[in-house]
This record gives structure tokens, C-alpha cells and sequence, in this order.
């Protein structure tokens, strides 16, 4: 029940935050070919337009197909997952691709728009590069208790518990720090680039001045700092992300689309980390909004984590022991294998 009403949150939040570039497209291809030429699983676009009585073009600039009939209009970018839809993204499973002079349709784009299933697709995840990033670290020690604990030291026990779990779970690592080491906020969102991180997890300790608050919290980006359409054209302009032969329309487009599919997967995680930690028996807040740099320029699903209070006495006195520790790193593991299995179940179920 809980995660149904997560699928309607994420599915709003799709249908809210979605708004891509007006393309012109023109041209139209009229080329055929045999299904042989890519294997099972594609067909021809002027065969599927046969069939469905539909038209296309198809703009060799962009590499954007437009699929239009009346007031139903498909937009699939070449070799992306990523498809348009009367106004929704959704993802396929196989990538639209051309190939001596024909564009060739993948068979689950006929299942999509045809079925009518408008509870869009979720967004293809399959985590296997988990970055971990333990706060704070060398000259920068964090929140400190009353009692002499630091926070850089707490987080790195843990990430090191974390990165262990995971491992034996299966999934790569890469931690941002390994030691006691100073890293600008920059560098550590750098590692999730450089690795190729499918899910980013920064993990602290909180502070107050009222020593009675305690619990765990979890964060995902501030919805309002989003803003997938006007970043993504500043980023188009400036980051150097995606492939130079690439121009600036699709690069655009690329952003808008990555950047929302990072944010709802970020939601998502964000609430399967608070009911994971609630099923464990920790005392955990519902998943709040924050614009820290980490969540907003990872580019790649983030959440962070913060473990508990050390200028509570009782949470900083178990924040101090490994079994504690150990407890809160798998919570963080479960929650990422949770996640894992139920895009892979969808997955499943869409085939």
C-alpha cells in the first residue's frame, strides 16, 4: 500500500515537472527493410506507420523521430531509452536506432502506445555503482557532541560498514573519501561523474542546539531547484556531459530528461530509505526537501542521509558503537537492494 502511493507521487511529479523544448521537425524517410536487419524485438519505422496508419519525419540534425497521427504524438530521440508521449516521458527497453538508411522501432514502443497504459513507465534503473560519500573529513570535522565524538569520523565507520554490505550484495563501490581526507563539495559530486555512479548516497550526523531532537532524516532534492527546463539549457551551454558531436537542441533535451528522471528516482529512493529505516525499528522522519550541492550537482540519483544527533546524549552514545554503526549501514544497503527489486520487477512485468 505505502508504495502505491509512492507510484502516485512519482507519477505527479512526472506529469508536473516534465516540459521540453518545442523542436521544429521536418523530412520524412520512406525507406523499408527487413526485420532480419536488427534481429527480434524491431521493426521498421515505415512498417509500424503502415500498420498503425501513421506518419512520421524525422529530423537528421537532432536525431529526434516525431510519430504523429491527429492529436497522438510520439518523440523517440536515436540510441536513447528515452521517448515522448502526448506531453509524458516514458523509457523503453531496447533503444531506437538507424541503420543503413532505415530507422529501426524497438517492439516495446507498440506495446506502450497502443496498450494505452498511461501510468507511464517507470524510469529503467538498475543500480551496480553505488558512490558513497562519507561527510565532511581532515581540516572540516563536521558537527561536533558535547563529548568530544566528530562527525567526519562517525561517517566514515559507516560508509566503510556500508561499503562492505554492498560489496557482499554484489554491487561496485567508490567511496569519495577512504580515510581522513578534505574534499570540496565539487570533488566529491565529481567522483559520481567520473565513476559512472548509478545512485549517490551522502551520509552525515546532525547537531542542534536543542539537545532533545534526535532522529534519523533523509534528503532528496528541493523540487523548486530542479528547474529541468531553464537548467538544462544553461548546462547545454556550458557542461561539458555529454558527447561534443552532439549539438546544442539535443544536448538540451538530453539534460531536461536526465535531470527529471534523477530527481523522481531520488523521491523514490528517498522514501524507500524512511520506510526501510522504519521497518528496522529507528526512530526516522519523513524524506524532506534540501538544496544541498551534493543532491544538486551529482547529476545521478542522490539522497543523503543523516544518522542521528550527536548533541542528543543517547543517540551520540550509540552513533559511538559499531553495532549501531553496522545497523545503520545495512538499513542503507536493504534500501538500495529494495529499490534494485522493484524496478527489476517492473521491468519484468513490462516485457
Amino acid at each position: 500500500m505505502v508504495f502505491l502511493i509512492i507510484d502516485d507521487i512519482i507519477l505527479a511529479m512526472k506529469r508536473f515537472f516534465i516540459a521540453l523544448a518545442v523542436i521544429l521537425l521536418a523530412g520524412c524517410a520512406a525507406t523499408s527493410t527487413s526485420y532480419k536487419m536488427a534481429g527480434a524485438g524491431f521493426m521498421p519505422i515505415d512498417d509500424f506507420c503502415r500498420r498503425h496508419n501513421l506518419e512520421y519525419s524525422f529530423d537528421t540534425i537532432d536525431d529526434i523521430v516525431r510519430i504523429y497521427s491527429g492529436d497522438v504524438e510520439t518523440r523517440l530521440l536515436l540510441n536513447s531509452q528515452v521517448g515522448y508521449f502526448n506531453g509524458n516521458i516514458f523509457y523503453l527497453q531496447r533503444q531506437p536506432f538507424y541503420v543503413q538508411g532505415n530507422i529501426m522501432l524497438p517492439s516495446d514502443l507498440e506495446d506502450f502506445i497502443f496498450s494505452r497504459q498511461q501510468a507511464m513507465m517507470g524510469a529503467p534503473f538498475n543500480a551496480q555503482t553505488i558512490v558513497l560519500d562519507a561527510g565532511h573529513g581532515g581540516q572540516d570535522p563536521g558537527a561536533m557532541s558535547p563529548w568530544g565524538v566528530r562527525e567526519k569520523d562517525i561517517t566514515l565507520k559507516i560508509v566503510k560498514y556500508l561499503e562492505a554490505e554492498l560489496k557482499k550484495r554484489g554491487y561496485k563501490v567508490v567511496l569519495t573519501r577512504g580515510y581522513d581526507k578534505y574534499l570540496t563539495l565539487e570533488e566529491r559530486v565529481d567522483v559520481a561523474q567520473r565513476y559512472h555512479g548509478d545512485l549517490f548516497i551522502s551520509v552525515h550526523c546532525n547537531a542542534n542546539r536543542a539537545r532533545a531532537k534526535n532522529g534519523t532524516e533523509i534528503y532528496f532534492l528541493t523540487s523548486g531547484k530542479v528547474d529541468s527546463t531553464d537548467r538544462s539549457v544553461r548546462l547545454a551551454r556550458t557542461a561539458g556531459f555529454w558527447p561534443t558531436n552532439q549539438n546544442y537542441t539535443t544536448r538540451a533535451i538530453l539534460w531536461d530528461l536526465l535531470l527529471t528522471k534523477n530527481y523522481l528516482l531520488s523521491v523514490e529512493a528517498a522514501h524507500i530509505f524512511y520506510h526501510t529505516f522504519r521497518d528496522l525499528g529507528f526512530k526516522v522522519k519523513p524524506p524532506k526537501e534540501a538544496n544541498y550541492h551534493v543532491l544538486r550537482n551529482a547529476y545521478v540519483p542522490a539522497v543523503l542521509v543523516e544518522t542521528g544527533y550527536l548533541t542528543n546524549r543517547d543517540e551520540e552514545q550509540l552513533l559511538r558503537k559499531p553495532q549501531y554503526e553496522c545497523q545503520i549501514a545495512e538499513a542503507i544497503a536493504s534500501s538500495v537492494v529494495f529499490l534494485n527489486q522493484r524496478h527489476n520487477s517492473e521491468s519484468a512485468k513490462g516485457k
